[in-house]
Parts: C-alpha cells; sequence; structure tokens
C-alpha cells in the first residue's frame, strides 16, 4: 500500500511540492543573501553609486542592451519560424554555425572583430566601437537565443493547426500565423539578452566603452576595492530586477504554455522552393557576419606567424584541466538541481509557472553577485571551509548555481514529455517507487540531462567574469587566459587563443545539436 502511494504521489499535488520548490530555490540564492543584506544595511543612501562615473556608464549598458533586444528580436523571430517549418540543404550545419556565438565568450567575437577593422578604413574601425561596436558585437550572440526560443515556440504548434493556416492561405499565412504565435516567447528571450548584456564585460573593454560589468571587475580585481565592488554590482542588480520582474511575471507561464507543451502529432518540416531559398539566405548571411568574419579577423594574425599557434596549444594544454573540471561540475550541479527542482514541482500548473518566473528572473541577475557573494562569505570562514570557499571547488559552485535555470527548463520539458498515467499505474500494480525511478524515469530524462550538462558545460566555460572573481592562484581556465593576456600579449598570440578556443566549441556545439534531438 505504501509503494502505490508513493508512486501515485508523483503526479498528485501536496504541499510538499511548495516546500521542496522553495528549498531549492533558497540553495541556489544563497550565497548571494548575505551580501545584499550587509551592502544594503551598511552603506549610506547618499553613497549608492547611482549618480557620477557609474551612472553613466550604467546608461550606457541600458542602451545597448535595449538595442541588441531590438535587433534581437527583428531577425531571429522570423529565422526561427522559418527554420521550423522548412526543410533545405545543410539545415543541420548551418543552424549549428548560428548557434555557436551563443556559446562562446562575447569577448572573443569583440577581439576577432577589432583584429579585422584594424586592416580597413579608419571609418571601419570607428563602427566597430563604443556603444554601436558593442551593441553589435552582443546583437550577434543574442539573435541565437531568440532564434532558438522562437524554434521551440513553433514547435508547439500541432500539425493540424500548420495543416489548416497553409490551406487557408498558403504559406504566408502559415509565416504570420506562426510568427504571432511565437512573438511573446521571442520577445521575453530579445529582453533577456538584452538584460544579460548588463553583466558581460568584455567586448565593452575591447571596443572602449566602459559598462556597468566592467566597472564592477576594475573595481574588485584593479582597485581592491570590495566595497565599491559590491555597491556596484547589488546597484547593478537592482536595475536588473527593474526590467527583469516584469519579464518574469510574463514569462512563467509563456514558457510553461508554449515551450513545454508536447503535441500528439507535430509538425513536419516542409520543402518549398522559395520559402527554402529565403531561409538559407537570411540564415547564411547571419552565419558570415556573426561567425565566418570575426574569425576571418581571428585567422588573418595567426596565417603570419605559425609560432603563435605552438604557443596557443600550449596554454590549451596548462589550462585543459581546470577548464575541463569547471565544465563538467557546473554541469553537474546544474543538472542535479534542475531535475530536483522538476521532481518537487511535478505537472502543478501553478507552481511550474512561479517556478519557471523565478527561474527566468535568476538567470538575469549579475553573475558577480554570486560570485562577490561567496567571496564575502569565505572572508570569515575558517580554513576547514576552505574546499567550499577558496578552492576549484568555489567556482564549479558558483557557475552551477548560474546556469541553473538552463538545466531546470530543460529538465522540465523532458519530465512532461512523459504519461501522467505511467505512475499512476504503477502505483495501482504496486510497483516500488524506486524500481519506476529506476526503470521509467531515469532512461526517460538520462538524454535531457546529458545533452543539458554538455550544453551548461559550454555556457560555463564561456563564463569569464565567474572565473576571474573566484579562481585559486594558478587554477584559470583557458578563456580567463585570453581574457588576462588580450591587453599585453602579441595580437597573434591572442588570436591564436581565440581562433582554438572557437574551433574546440565548435565541436562541442555540433555533439550539442546530435543530441538535442532527443529533446
Amino acid at each position: 500500500m505504501n509503494t502505490t502511494i508513493s508512486c501515485a504521489s508523483l503526479e498528485q499535488p501536496g504541499n510538499w511540492r511548495i516546500v521542496g520548490v522553495v528549498l531549492v530555490l533558497l540553495v541556489v540564492t544563497l550565497p548571494a543573501l548575505p551580501l545584499l543584506w550587509h551592502t544594503i544595511t551598511t552603506t549610506d543612501a547618499m553613497t549608492w553609486p547611482f549618480s557620477g562615473t557609474f551612472g553613466s556608464v550604467l546608461g550606457n549598458s541600458v542602451l545597448v542592451a535595449l538595442t541588441v533586444a531590438a535587433v534581437s528580436l527583428l531577425f531571429g523571430l522570423p529565422v526561427g519560424v522559418l527554420v521550423t517549418f522548412y526543410e533545405f540543404p545543410g539545415r543541420k550545419i548551418l543552424l549549428a554555425l548560428a548557434t555557436l556565438p551563443l556559446l562562446v565568450p562575447s569577448v572573443l567575437w569583440a577581439i576577432g572583430w577589432s583584429a579585422l577593422v584594424a586592416r580597413l578604413a579608419p571609418t571601419a574601425t570607428d563602427f566597430v566601437s563604443g556603444i554601436t561596436g558593442c551593441a553589435f558585437v552582443f546583437s550577434m550572440t543574442t539573435i541565437p537565443l531568440v532564434l532558438l526560443t522562437s524554434y521551440a515556440a513553433t514547435m508547439g504548434l500541432s500539425a493540424s493547426q500548420v495543416d489548416s493556416a497553409r490551406l487557408a492561405g498558403g504559406e504566408r499565412r502559415v509565416f504570420w500565423y506562426a510568427a504571432r504565435h511565437a512573438a511573446i516567447p521571442a520577445l521575453l528571450a530579445a529582453l533577456l539578452g538584452g538584460v544579460l548584456t548588463l553583466s558581460d564585460p568584455g567586448p565593452g573593454q575591447i571596443l572602449g566603452l566602459r559598462t556597468a560589468a566592467s566597472e564592477i571587475l576594475i573595481s574588485f580585481s584593479a582597485l581592491y576595492d570590495f566595497s565599491l565592488a559590491a555597491q556596484q554590482c547589488v546597484a547593478l542588480t537592482a536595475l536588473v530586477l527593474i526590467f527583469a520582474a516584469p519579464l518574469a511575471y510574463f514569462a512563467g507561464s509563456r514558457i510553461a504554455s508554449g515551450m513545454l507543451a508536447r503535441q500528439t502529432r507535430r509538425l513536419r518540416r516542409v520543402r518549398h522552393k522559395t520559402m527554402a531559398t529565403a531561409t538559407i539566405v537570411v540564415l547564411t548571411a547571419f552565419v558570415l557576419v556573426g561567425v565566418i568574419t570575426p574569425m576571418l579577423g581571428l585567422t588573418l594574425p595567426v596565417r603570419v606567424d605559425g609560432e603563435m599557434f605552438r604557443r596557443a596549444l600550449s596554454e590549451l594544454g596548462r589550462t585543459a584541466g581546470d577548464t575541463v573540471l569547471y565544465a563538467t561540475g557546473a554541469g553537474a550541479i546544474a543538472v542535479l538541481l534542475g531535475f530536483l527542482l522538476t521532481f518537487f514541482v511535478g505537472r502543478q500548473v501553478r507552481l511550474k509557472t512561479v517556478t519557471l518566473g523565478a527561474a527566468f528572473a535568476l538567470f538575469s541577475l549579475p553573475p558577480a553577485l554570486t560570485s562577490l557573494g561567496l567571496i564575502y562569505l569565505g572572508t570569515d570562514a575558517p580554513a576547514w571551509a576552505d574546499p567550499l570557499f577558496r578552492s576549484r571547488l568555489t567556482v564549479c559552485l558558483a557557475l552551477g548555481l548560474r546556469f541553473f535555470p538552463v538545466a531546470a527548463i530543460l529538465s522540465m520539458r523532458a519530465w512532461n514529455s512523459a504519461s501522467t498515467s505511467w505512475a499512476l499505474a504503477a502505483g495501482i500494480h504496486g510497483v516500488p517507487l524506486i524500481t519506476y525511478l529506476r526503470r521509467v524515469a531515469l532512461p526517460l530524462v538520462l538524454p535531457t540531462g546529458a545533452v543539458a550538462m554538455l550544453l551548461i558545460a559550454l555556457l560555463a566555460t564561456a563564463d569569464i567574469g565567474t572565473v576571474l572573481l573566484l579562481h585559486p592562484p594558478g587554477a584559470g581556465s583557458f578563456p580567463l587566459a585570453i581574457f588576462t593576456v588580450m591587453a599585453n600579449a602579441p595580437e597573434s598570440l591572442v588570436a591564436a587563443l581565440c581562433l582554438l578556443y572557437v574551433i574546440v566549441s565548435a565541436g562541442l556545439v555540433a555533439l550539442v545539436w546530435a543530441g538535442g534531438n532527443r529533446l
């Protein structure tokens, strides 16, 4: 009887679900809470850095974020709809290349463009610099996010809905119908991408624009002023929450209804010469501008100095161990927390909506908030706590908490693909809960967990700021090595390091796309 109740309870509501969700979200936010409380209660209201130099820097960041959101929405939404409906030659390759900018540190693309325009006319240098250059580079990294969101939202349409629209007005009606359906999720993704640019210091430092994220790193790493860095980080967090809180309110229900739904008869891509040609042209143009052109800027310095490429390989070998450790550790922590949260959420619609909204808001927060929070906790921690606050595990923990929302969304999608009758039938027939989880639930979610772990590993590797703030001496990652030498090392060495990273990432992106067919 107990085992029957236990199996059936997987599909039944209960207060234990709310308690579990609250505990998981509390664990995720716990490192930042003491720093927030300390900074808010000890800082004089007149000394908050909302005015003066940091205030103008915040203005630069907001302007870039709004521009990025608009550009990425205008391009990513229609392309995401087109690649959902139409089959065309080279589809998988083009999509994998279009996804690459999202999973590579934005600073690498900024370096590529900077190296390329330096060989062109001065007017080109003026274009790829300052606010214009930062908005352009960030747009190239945000468009894939909107594209994939539009793709996922459009895949939520059933084949019967698409066939009805096609019969009513042809391909044009299908496109506009799907674009309206995916518009809200795409808008949320575009605004999320804009919000995330507020926390990225890379392109601004390369392209000569002072941003809020770079000011925080300068305060901590160059000025050694933890108090100022904390105040700036809390101020940036407040600004982010102003944008993210309304988005999270609308995002929860839209993600739950549009991206987690499973159709009984999913739509199939069709071959349409005109629409397929348009899709190829637009997608190829993005790949040329967003991937190939900056890679050309990385290749040119390497081509004239092969010795630097050998030095880059040596640097990769030196940092590979820590890079892999941080990536796999972050992936494992995020996936475990994500599936634990999914277990507590279950299929409760209201709880799922609130949880996804909270995950959306958490993902929008500056990663420096958790990093500085762990540093603050570590300052007064005893020596026996060093493995938690002053080691490689600290970096893994911060990165895992940072990308936990990604794992949560993917795990909920996998869990919702199972029929509700499975657990109920297992309960009726007296199947033990452990047996059901081992033989039914685990095989169902394991492919998604593997893809999520690989995806988060790529995202965590691209996060330079967290590793910069928390890594132990001599335990930096490969992207951090690029970031720390880019100002003083020869241009050919920096270009070789960046090119090598992009090549390795491209191979891993191919694995993600290959495994993503299971999602």
